[in-house]
């Protein structure tokens, strides 16, 4: 049995109102960029990603190659894109943390490029769009991963063994390219292994640029290019995506409405974290299985709301 207090915490929380971001100047090109770590040039190893405060179960995954390099190694790839993306004629620039490592604080701020508006910390509303709104202009994912099951590199799906909507499987790209449709948010680059790569293409199909940060050879190996290389491929891709997007190239993710969304918990979490969810009591949310669960919705963004809950249940 969850003690008592406990059970609190996993009660649904209020949901905050949609934070908002400083306007963009008039006329400027809004960037928003959503970096991942375990689709980012050279890590493999979950002990290069993890911080190890993010719940009970990750104390002894991190190391110094987390703290040391990999977070410097982040940084360089979100300024890579950001210089590309100038490049091409955007001048306003949104980072949301989008790793649960460290608690979503991964992005070292002092060597940031100054122009970026930086998102970081948990918990925040829809976790990694945080902020989104119709003054974006486009969304890039870096450093992405592909889902549960896949032979990608550290491939997983936030909390999930499985997540469909209308039959649909999504990996978090996919997910998170279907609430940025509520705000008209187009996905114009992706980057990550090959796995992932081609997994977002079944999902998006090909309406976005590619770029193949590595190839996997298991879900803790991969073939690997010079981090310089692997920047020097994110800023010119980010500068082409850029400027497609500028002249309307490409088009927001949509499914039919309403959204049957369906969704397993890994089969790795102890009872705790399944009573956990089962305890959010989510207007509208119904339990299918031993871990599964169904919502229907005609807006992505309460999934997204729903999506956050969870994660608080499970970085506790």
């Amino acid at each position: 049995m969850i003690p008592f207090l406990l059970l609190l915490a996993f009660q649904t929380p209020a949901i905050a109102p949609a934070p908002r971001l400083p306007a963009p100047d008039a006329g400027a090109f809004r960037v928003l960029i959503i970096p991942d770590m375990e689709g980012m040039g050279s890590a493999v190893d979950i002990h290069e990603v993890i911080a190890g405060n993010e719940g009970e179960q990750y104390r002894t995954l991190t190391s110094d190659d987390y703290w040391q390099r990999f977070r410097g190694l982040l940084t360089q790839e979100v300024n890579a894109v950001i210089t590309g993306a100038r490049g091409a004629g955007a001048r306003s620039f949104v980072v949301n943390e989008g790793h649960g490592g460290n608690l979503f604080a991964n992005v070292l701020p002092w060597d940031l490029d100054s122009a970026a508006i930086l998102v970081r910390g948990f918990p925040k509303p829809l976790v990694m769009i945080t902020g989104i709104d119709s003054t974006v202009g486009t969304l890039i994912f870096t450093g992405a991963h592909a889902g549960a099951g896949k032979p990608g590199v550290l491939s997983h799906n936030f909390a999930f063994d499985a997540f469909t909507v209308n039959g649909t499987t999504l990996n978090e790209v996919g997910i998170n390219a279907l609430i940025a449709a509520e705000y008209g948010v187009a996905v114009s680059m992706v980057t990550g292994d090959d796995v992932l790569i081609r997994e977002t293409r079944e999902i998006l199909g090909n309406d976005f640029v590619g770029i193949v940060t590595k190839y996997a050879v298991g879900r803790m190996a991969a073939i690997t290019f010079s981090p310089a290389r692997v920047r020097r491929m994110l800023q010119d891709s980010a500068a082409v995506a850029v400027r497609r997007a500028m002249g309307g190239g490409f088009k927001p993710y949509r499914l039919t409405k309403p959204y049957r969304v369906e969704f397993t918990l890994r089969r790795s979490y102890p009872g705790m974290i399944v009573q956990g969810v089962d305890s959010l009591r989510w207007q509208g949310l119904e339990k299918t299985g031993d871990r599964s669960y169904r919502l229907v919705t005609s807006d992505a963004r309460q999934m997204g709301y729903l999506l956050d809950a969870i994660e608080r249940v499970v970085l506790h």
